[in-house]
């Protein structure tokens, strides 16, 4: 059975979390309200888990000095701030967190680090590693918790080595981060020509089509932009073309391998689709 005293500590903070909870109020999802204004107190939450950039319902970009107040605003109230760089390792050396400055107490990787291999990886800030030591001296030997047949086996070590060492290269992300470039304005010069009423979103190498005037602010307004017979249609119109992008809404990932004419014969491909759909409207 589970022993007393876990039983105890699980009560209690699931008794603060509910308090917590209530103060915040449902749907009320702003950094500013949950963080500011004595909305919490110092201790109801434990941490912040975040990625840089919104990415699993299409490719959000935070407001300018989002992260230097969620940064402030976790500070103030005792919070760790976690930044999962899996969806936005592509951005360059350092993933996002280095691109733009920011400075997470934990680091976390999932399989990206790994060319696709499950793997993960995190870090810690110094001080949070202090903390991290003197707690495992109190608690003394034993178990962690923590199985290594997905995290720590021989081929996801082998993985990261020949991503750290042969493919994560400067060279390689200045590749990338060209191509990625010219397909950002390619993609914008065939939506100006054709006034239509896209955007194009980047972060690093990763690019997405946005099927909206103005880029979604949050993952509400996403998901009222995804007409997802629209969307099969464009992937559908890719596939017979021979051009196959990410399954999931419009994401593009441009990789070091990335040449130019496969570019533009994407490009291509949307400026077909597009005009294909001026005629259906005519």
């Amino acid at each position: 059975g589970v022993p007393a005293a876990v039983w105890g500590v699980t009560a209690e903070l699931s008794v603060r979390m509910d308090a917590a909870a209530a103060r915040i109020g449902p749907g009320q999802s702003g950094i500013g309200t949950a963080l500011s204004g004595n909305a919490l107190a110092p201790g109801d939450v434990a941490a912040v888990l975040a990625e840089p950039v919104m990415a699993n319902c299409g490719m959000i970009l935070p407001d300018p000095g989002f992260h230097d107040a969620l940064r402030a605003l976790t500070h103030a109230a005792g919070t760790l701030l976690i930044l999962d760089e899996t969806h936005t390792l592509s951005t360059g050396p350092g993933g996002y967190s280095r691109a733009h400055g920011l400075e997470p107490d934990i680091f976390v990787v999932g399989k990206a680090i790994a060319g696709g291999v499950p793997a993960a990886v995190w870090g810690v800030t110094a001080a949070l590693s202090d903390r991290m030591d003197a707690a495992a001296a109190r608690i003394g030997p034993g178990q962690s918790g923590i199985g290594t047949t997905l995290s720590g086996n021989a081929l996801a070590l082998a993985a990261m080595r020949a991503m750290l060492s042969e493919v994560m290269t400067n060279a390689a992300y200045d590749r990338m981060l060209t191509g990625a470039q010219k397909l950002v304005e390619d993609l914008r010069g065939m939506i100006a020509v054709r006034a239509l009423p896209w955007s194009v979103v980047q972060v690093g190498a990763r690019v997405e089509l946005i099927l909206a005037e103005r880029p979604p602010k949050n993952a509400a307004e996403m998901r009222e932009t995804l007409d997802h017979a629209l969307l099969s249609a464009l992937h559908l119109w890719l596939i017979n073309r021979g051009v196959l992008i990410a399954p999931f809404h419009t994401m593009m990932l441009v990789s070091p391998m990335t040449e130019d004419a496969a570019i533009d014969r994407l490009v291509a491909a949307v400026d077909g689709f597009a005009g294909a759909l001026e005629g259906l409207e005519a």
